[in-house]
């Protein structure tokens, strides 16, 4: 009998350890991440809206992938966000060693979040890339 009483308490402190791990994670909006390329505006996605994102300059002093440097070194980006209304500039830098940079931004009184989580290409010491070439992963959610 006793162990009855002890399964039948084990049981159900179980099953309410579990339906609290179940309420503790909320549903999180699933947010999109978009390729800019430099100098082509590109529309990304916004918690429901639209913007248009031009990636306008680029400054790569990232370690190249085939050496071994002191720091790893970075990106800095400057995009023109717009809507239909206004624009405003945002600068980020990528650092080479985190996945994902991000910057606050306001455009007509509402605040964004500009994440960056990918630059292209990754330098090489054989050959510099073009700015051209450069494509940027980056996703933008409303605060």
């Amino acid at each position: 009998m006793k162990k009855v009483i002890l399964f039948s308490l084990i049981w159900v402190a179980a099953m309410a350890c579990h339906e609290k791990q179940q309420n503790v994670n909320p549903q999180t909006e699933s947010v999109k991440t978009s390729i800019v390329p430099y100098r082509q505006l590109t529309t990304v996605p916004a918690s429901g809206e639209e913007l248009k994102v031009d990636l306008q300059e680029i400054a790569d002093s990232r370690c190249p992938a085939n050496v071994v440097c002191i720091t790893m070194g970075s990106a800095q980006m400057k995009f023109i966000v717009s809507n239909a209304k206004s624009q405003t500039d945002v600068k980020v830098n990528f650092t080479g060693n985190s996945k994902e940079s991000s910057q606050t931004f306001t455009l007509d009184g509402q605040t964004y979040e500009l994440k960056v989580s990918e630059v292209l290409p990754y330098p090489v010491t054989r050959q510099s890339p073009k700015l051209d070439d450069y494509k940027v992963s980056l996703s933008i959610v409303k605060k």
